[in-house]
């Protein structure tokens, strides 16, 4: 009877030594089948949105290069020389962009599943994770993709035409402001502000550039590839 009770116990106490050992290996392969998903998710994101970041990268450290360069032309090169150099300037500019475009990309590509990861394995449960991927993954995303500048550009172009006057408005009341502080600075007048174009203004006036410039001389290859070097230095500007 005792070599039996013996047996048994010692049948027992393997049962439990294992348990946690059998709960151990099925959590690891839970989290290495997270983990999986987590991966897939992060790569499918590199591959949509990189190029997208990188851009926006980039031209967060253009910005402040042309605004400082278009000013120093402004301030120290001579009204008749200023298209040339602005000219010059744009294929430099073109240079530092493609140039840092390239780094920007490739780390982008490089540091996606790093950055990415950790942080979807901390939000996303493994069964939104699966949900989200198949989601990315099916025909019904692309379209949708597709579809998403479109939407976004319509929706902004209802949000601009609803708000031009009030936003106008603005704009006055602040110049009216500004021009008060500075003239209680100076005692001088300052300098009425420029009258924001209306839309058909800008219209009207882009019109007659392009015909003036097509009549002028005909488009230069730099102008094809950069949209014409009227400058980028001078389209950010319109911009801002």
């Amino acid at each position: 009877m005792k070599p039996m009770l013996n047996k048994t116990l010692a049948a027992l106490t393997l049962a439990v030594c294992t348990l946690p050992f059998a709960a151990h290996a099925q959590d690891a392969k839970a989290d290495d089948a997270k983990k999986a998903l987590a991966v897939k998710l992060a790569q499918i994101q590199q591959k949509n949105d990189s190029v997208q970041l990188a851009h926006q990268l980039v031209n967060a450290v253009a910005q402040p290069v042309i605004a400082t360069w278009s000013q120093n032309i402004d301030q120290n090169v001579p009204a008749d020389k200023q298209k040339d150099v602005r000219e010059k300037l744009d294929v430099e500019l073109k240079k530092l962009l493609d140039a840092t475009g390239k780094t920007v990309e490739a780390q982008a590509a490089k540091t996606a599943e790093s950055a990415l990861v950790p942080v979807y394995m901390e939000k996303l449960s493994a069964d939104e994770l699966k949900t989200i991927v198949a989601y990315l993954e099916s025909p019904a995303s692309a379209k949708f993709q597709e579809a998403g500048g479109q939407a976004a550009n319509a929706w902004a172009a209802q949000i601009i035409n609803a708000t031009e006057s009030t936003v106008e408005g603005h704009l006055k009341k602040f110049d009216e402001a500004a021009a008060k502080i500075v003239k209680a600075a100076t005692g001088a007048k300052p300098a009425a502000a420029a009258k924001p174009e209306t839309k058909a203004e800008t219209k009207a006036e882009t019109k007659a550039e392009t015909k003036a410039e097509t009549k002028a001389a005909p488009a230069s290859a730099s102008d094809g590839a950069s949209g014409g070097i009227k400058t980028k230095v001078e389209r950010v500007e319109q911009k801002q």
